[in-house]
Formats: C-alpha cells, sequence, structure tokens
C-alpha cells in the first residue's frame, strides 16, 4: 500500500514496479482499476504509457486502447473500472492489481477483487494508492486498525520526491495557512477529514 501527500511519486513508483515486473517475471498480468473505468485513460494509462517512453521502451510494448503488452514475455496490463463490476468478475490470470483511489473504492470492491487474484505462481501482489482522508474511510479500519498479515504500508510525502518543482513544493506548503486538513492530507499525507469544509 502507497499512501501519502500529493507530488510524493505513489504513482509513478508504482507504474515503474509494474513495468518491471512486466519485464522480468516470466507470469505477470496485471489489473488497474479505479472506481471509474474512463478515469484510468487520462491517469493510469497514460502515466504507464509515459514511463515506457521515457524509459526508451516502446519498442518492446504493444500499446493499444487500455492494453498494454511486453512483446518479450507475453505479459498484459489491462484497465478497467469498478463502474460495472460484473466485467471484472470474467477476468482470469491475474497476479498483479492495482488500484489508484483506492479510498473511491467500497470494501466489497475491494473484496471482489482479492477474489479475482488467483495466480498460477507465488507472489501475487495488490497495490493500493491514495490520499488519506477521514477514519471513517474503509481503507483505515481494514489497513490501519488491523493489519492485515503480510501487508506493507508505505507513507511518503512531497519532501520524498525530489523531482518536485519548488513552485509545486510552495503551492503544498502555503497550504498550511490556507487550508490546514488539506495541508495534513495533502502535503503531510496524514488522515484528516474535509467533512466540514
Amino acid at each position: 500500500m502507497l499512501y501519502g501527500g500529493a507530488g510524493s511519486g505513489k504513482s509513478v513508483f508504482a507504474a515503474q514496479r509494474l513495468i518491471v515486473r512486466m519485464m522480468s517475471k516470466p507470469l505477470c498480468n496485471i489489473l488497474v482499476v479505479r472506481k471509474v473505468g474512463d478515469t484510468n485513460r487520462t491517469s493510469t494509462y497514460a502515466l504507464l504509457r509515459q514511463v515506457i517512453t521515457r524509459w526508451g521502451l516502446y519498442g518492446l510494448f504493444d500499446v493499444t486502447d487500455l492494453r498494454i503488452v511486453c512483446r518479450a514475455t507475453g505479459n498484459e496490463c489491462i484497465f478497467k473500472g469498478l463502474d460495472d463490476p460484473e466485467k471484472i468478475k470474467s477476468i482470469t490470470g491475474i497476479t498483479d492489481i492495482v488500484i489508484e483511489e483506492a479510498t473511491e473504492l467500497s470494501e466489497e470492491d475491494f473484496l471482489q477483487l482479492n477474489l479475482r487474484l488467483r495466480p498460477a505462481q507465488d507472489d501475487p501482489q495488490i497495490y493500493l494508492m491514495f490520499n488519506p482522508v477521514s477514519r471513517a474511510n474503509w481503507v483505515y479500519r481494514y489497513f490501519f486498525e488491523q493489519p492485515p498479515p503480510g501487508a506493507r504500508i508505505v507513507r511518503t510525502t512531497y519532501r520524498d520526491n525530489r523531482f518536485l518543482t519548488d513552485a509545486y513544493r510552495q503551492e503544498l506548503e502555503a497550504l498550511q495557512k490556507r487550508n490546514p486538513a488539506y495541508y495534513r492530507i495533502y502535503a503531510l499525507g496524514e488522515f484528516a477529514t474535509l467533512d466540514k469544509l
């Protein structure tokens, strides 16, 4: 689980890790989900394509509409939304699941995804990424009150990302005076509530 503030590199790290896994593992079929499927196109799918391009690997991958396949291994990455959960139930052979903006999902969504993870090898992985919101959210109860065995929780903030511009850093730091709740969530990566805003 990768959680924390805005600009802390959570999604970029996950995208880079997935590309490496697709190229190096004998079997690595990845399902990337968001609550609403259409949001994948401009977020997770676009980010994986950017990483492939930045690393000069475009010739090693077939990139089609919401599907990325590594030519050398045959491993693939598909992008779906949980706005139609029935379509997820028919997907087989998934070894890795990536959940972007995990706090948008329900606990039932997560449990259904966990049931889809039936790999033919060891080392199945589920990655959850999110900015912390209210402790009333199911993610806090499920992973922080009594973490499941084997869960690794990594918290990052903008201070961990050496690639941020000074202007973006200053904008996050300015939240401390402008909006303390936003500062706690988006700068410090702490659980805070936005209910009364």
